[in-house]
C-alpha cells in the first residue's frame, strides 16, 4: 500500500471518526448504562419529522462501544445483588489492580503483540479507561457515581475481550432476543474494525519487507503466508492470529496493497442460529461493506450487479431496529449506492454519446423493479424503467426529473408502514418451464421457512414475491402439520365466497393436494392465462406416466398467489400436436368445404382451422366456415374476400392455448390465450371466440369476436 493509498483509505476512515467526542466522561456513560438496566419493551415510537429523520451520522461503532460492551452485562444479568463499595478496601483495589492487568495480559499473549501496540487499540484504550476511573487509589472515596466497583471491573473486562471470545460466549448463552443481538453484534464489528486498523497499520510500517510477496508481477497473499518465515516477525505473528479472530490477509482489485478483510466463515454458522434473524443480516452485508463506506464495493463488484447489494441493505433497514449504530451507518450506505446507481458525478459514466443508457445500468436498473414486498427503490424504479422502455433507453424527461429526494420520501414512508407493495412483473419473473421435486430436503426446508415466518401471524407480505409452485409446497406443508387456518388464509377470495371457513376448518375441501405418486411439481407458461380479473396458472403434478396440469391458482389483487382448487385445465395446448390435428381437417375440408367432414371436429379444432385457414391466406376456406343461417348475420362472399383480413403467420407464435366452455345449449366460447406481451394491456392477451351448434357441429357466427 503506498502513501497515496494509505492516505485515501484513512481519509475514509477518518470520515466515520470526525464526530467523536474529544475525551470520554466514562462516569457518565457508566451512569446511563446503569439507568438503562431494566429494558422496557420495544414499541413504535413518534419519529416526529420525516425529514429530521433521515440522519447524517456517520459516527463509527466505536463511539458507543462502551454502551454496547458494557450493555451486554445488563442485558444478560439484571441482577442487583453487586457488593457495596463500603465493604471493600485498598487491599481488595490492589487484588483487582492484579487481576485485571493478568486478564489484560491474557489478550495480549492472544494476539501475540508487545505492549505498546496493544494499547494502542481502541478497545483496550477504553477497557484500560473504564478500569482506572472505576477502580484505583483514592476510588473509594473520590467515586461520584452509583456503579459499584465489581461491576466497574466486569465492564472493563467486557471490554477485553477479543471478537473470538465474544463468539464463544454468545453461542454458549443460547438464543438472544433483538436488542442483544444488535448489542452483540456492533460490539463484534466495532472490536474487528479496531483489529483491522491495528494490522492494516503493520502492513503499511512492514512494506518495504512484504513487497516482494509477488505472483506474476501482483501482490499475493498466498505467497506471502507460504513465505511467512522469512518475514519479521510482526507479519508471521499477525498472519498467526488473524484466522482466530475472524480476519484474513487479503490483496485489493488491483493487486498493489495487502489489506485486512473479515472473515466470518467460521463464526457465523453457530452465530446466526442464535442472533436475531433480521439483526444478523449487518454481519453479512458487512463483509461486502465493511466500515469504510460503498468504496470496497464499487472496486470489488460490476455494476450491473450493485441492485443486489442496494436491495440487501433496504430489506435489512426495513426489518431491523431503527435508532442503532448499524442502522444509521447503512442508511447511509444506502443513499451513498442509490446515487451511484441512479446519478452519478459524471453522466457519462451510464450514457454513451448517442444518451443511451449502457448495458450494465440497465441490468441494474432492471434489477431494482421486481422486489417482493414494500420497496422504496422498487416504488422509484417502476416508472423509471417503464419509461425507459418506451424510449428505447435513452435521456429523456423522466429521467431528468428524477429527484434522489424522492426515495427518501419513500423510504421514511416504509419505515412508517405506510408505503403500499409494488407489483410485481410475473410474466417476466416466472421461467418458461420448472420441474420442482416436492421430495428433497431443500422443497421441505423452504417450505418450513416460509411456513414458520407466514405462521406468526398470516401477514400477506410474507407471501409476496413467492411463486406458484411455492405456495403449493406451503399448504401442502400446512396440511401435514394439520395447520387447516392456514390452508384457508391460502385460499382464494373466490374459494372464500364460495365455501364456508368453519366447514373448511373442520373438514378441508383440498387435502392432500398434491397426490402421493407424485414426487415432482411442474409449471410451465403455457398453462400461465390472463382472466378476466386474475392472472391465473395451473401447476402440473404427475398422474400415472403423464402430467396433469390441475393445480389451480390465481394471483390476486394484493399481487399474492392464491390456490382457487384442484380443477383439470381443459386447455388445449397449441403446439406442433395441435397443428398436425388441424391441418388433418384442413385437408378434409378445404378441396371440396364439405361441412359434414367437421361434424365430429371439437370446438377447439373448429377455431383453430379458422385461424389455420387465415394462416394460410386461404380466405375461401375461412369463410365457408361461418354458420349458413338466414336468421343470423350473413356478409356476401365477394365483400368478405375483398375486405382485410388478420395476418397470421403461425398460429403457435400467436397463441398459447383454448379453452372451451358451454355457456347454454348450444352456444358456447372458446378462450384463446395469446402469448403474453408486456407491452400491451392485460385485456389484450385474451380473445373469446363464439360458436353456434348446428347439425354439421359448431361453427362460429360472422363477427365471433365479440
Amino acid at each position: 500500500m503506498d502513501d497515496k493509498q494509505l492516505e485515501e483509505r484513512l481519509n475514509l476512515l477518518k470520515s466515520s471518526y470526525d464526530r467523536l467526542p474529544s475525551s470520554v466522561d466514562t462516569d457518565e456513560i457508566l451512569k446511563k448504562i446503569e439507568n438503562g438496566n431494566n429494558v422496557a419493551p420495544i414499541v413504535k415510537k413518534n419519529k416526529g419529522s420525516k425529514r429530521q429523520r433521515i440522519t447524517v451520522w456517520a459516527v463509527s461503532v466505536a463511539s458507543v462501544l462502551l454502551i454496547g460492551v458494557l450493555g451486554t452485562t445488563f442485558l444478560e444479568d439484571q441482577k442487583n445483588t453487586t457488593i457495596s463499595d463500603q465493604e471493600l478496601n485498598e487491599d481488595d483495589i490492589t487484588k483487582l489492580e492484579k487481576q485485571y492487568e493478568k486478564e489484560r495480559l491474557k489478550r495480549r499473549q492472544m494476539l501475540q503483540l508487545d505492549e505498546a501496540d496493544f494499547a494502542t487499540i481502541e478497545f483496550v484504550h477504553y477497557a484500560d479507561n473504564i478500569f482506572s476511573a472505576q477502580i484505583s487509589p483514592g476510588t473509594l472515596e473520590g467515586k461520584n457515581d452509583d456503579i459499584s466497583m465489581k461491576d466497574g471491573y466486569e465492564f472493563a473486562i467486557e471490554g477485553l475481550k477479543l471478537p473470538s471470545e465474544m463468539v464463544e460466549e454468545t453461542i454458549k448463552k443460547g438464543k438472544l432476543n433483538t436488542v442483544q443481538s444488535i448489542v452483540f453484534i456492533e460490539d463484534f464489528i466495532a472490536k474487528s474494525e479496531h483489529l483491522i486498523n491495528l494490522y492494516n497499520q503493520l502492513l503499511y510500517e512492514q512494506e518495504a519487507a512484504i513487497k516482494t510477496a509477488k505472483h506474476e508481477g501482483k501482490l499475493s497473499e498466498h505467497v506471502l503466508i507460504a513465505n511467512r518465515y522469512n518475514m519479521p516477525k510482526e507479519i508471521q505473528s499477525m498472519i498467526e492470529v488473524l484466522p482466530k479472530q475472524g480476519l484474513k490477509l487479503a490483496v485489493n482489485a488491483e493487486g498493489t496493497a495487502f489489506q485486512i478483510v473479515p472473515d466470518w466463515s467460521l463464526f457465523t454458522r453457530d452465530l446466526f442460529t442464535v442472533l436475531d434473524e433480521n439483526e444478523s443480516r449487518y454481519l453479512s452485508l458487512y463483509s461486502s461493506i465493511p466500515g469504510y463506506g460503498i468504496a470496497n464495493l464499487l472496486e470489488e463488484q460490476d455494476f450491473s450487479v450493485l441492485g443486489y447489494y442496494l436491495e440487501e441493505i433496504e430489506f435489512t433497514l426495513l426489518n431491523s431496529m431503527e435508532d442503532t449504530v448499524m442502522h444509521s451507518r447503512f442508511e447511509n450506505y444506502y443513499f451513498d449506492l442509490a446515487q451511484v446507481i441512479l446519478f452519478p458525478s459524471d453522466l457519462n459514466e451510464i450514457f454513451n454519446g448517442n444518451n443511451e443508457i449502457n448495458m450494465d445500468t440497465r441490468m441494474a436498473w432492471e434489477s431494482l423493479v421486481n422486489i417482493p414486498g414494500v420497496s422504496p427503490i422498487a416504488t422509484l424504479m417502476k416508472p423509471i424503467v417503464a419509461s425507459m422502455n418506451t424510449s428505447d433507453w435513452t435521456y429523456n424527461e423522466t429521467y431528468k426529473l428524477l429527484d434522489i429526494e424522492q426515495l427518501r420520501d419513500y423510504y421514511l414512508l416504509a419505515l412508517d408502514g405506510e408505503l403500499e407493495i409494488t407489483k410485481l412483473d410475473w410474466l417476466s419473473i416466472l421461467p418458461d418451464g420448472e420441474e420442482r421435486s416436492s421430495e428433497t430436503p431443500y422443497a421441505f426446508y423452504s417450505a418450513y421457512e416460509l411456513y414458520k415466518k407466514f405462521n406468526e401471524n398470516f401477514d400477506p407480505l410474507v407471501l409476496h414475491g413467492v411463486g406458484p409452485i411455492d405456495i403449493i409446497l406451503l399448504y401442502h406443508y400446512a396440511d401435514g402439520e394439520n395447520n387447516r387456518e392456514m390452508m384457508w388464509e391460502l385460499m382464494s377470495s373466490t374459494f372464500k365466497n364460495e365455501h364456508d371457513k368453519e366447514d373448511f376448518l373442520n373438514n378441508p375441501t383440498l387435502k392432500n393436494i398434491i397426490r402421493e405418486s407424485s414426487k415432482n411439481l411442474y409449471f410451465n407458461k403455457d398453462h400461465l392465462f390472463q382472466g378476466d380479473k386474475y392472472l391465473k396458472t395451473y401447476i402440473g403434478q404427475e398422474k400415472g406416466d403423464q402430467v396433469s396440469y390441475d393445480l389451480l391458482l390465481h394471483l390476486e389483487s394484493d399481487d399474492i398467489w392464491r390456490i382457487q382448487g384442484v380443477e383439470d385445465s381443459n386447455s388445449t395446448l397449441v403446439d406442433d400436436n395441435f397443428v398436425q390435428q388441424v391441418h388433418a381437417l384442413y385437408k378434409l375440408f378445404a378441396g371440396t368445404h364439405d361441412q359434414t367432414v367437421l361434424k365430429e371436429a371439437t370446438p377447439e379444432e373448429i377455431v383453430g382451422l379458422y385461424y389455420y385457414s387465415a394462416q394460410l391466406k386461404d380466405y375461401e376456406t375461412q369463410y365457408e366456415l361461418y354458420i349458413k343461417d338466414d336468421t343470423r348475420l350473413q356478409i356476401p362472399k365477394d365483400e368478405y374476400m375483398s375486405g382485410e383480413h388478420q395476418d397470421i403467420v403461425d398460429i403457435r407464435l400467436e397463441f398459447t392455448a383454448m379453452k372451451y366452455a358451454l355457456f347454454s345449449e348450444g352456444y358456447g366460447v372458446v378462450t384463446l390465450n395469446k402469448h403474453p406481451d408486456p407491452r400491451k394491456s392485460k385485456d389484450d392477451t385474451v380473445i373469446s371466440f363464439q360458436l353456434i351448434q348446428t347439425e354439421n357441429g359448431w361453427r362460429p357466427p360472422f363477427m365471433p369476436i365479440q
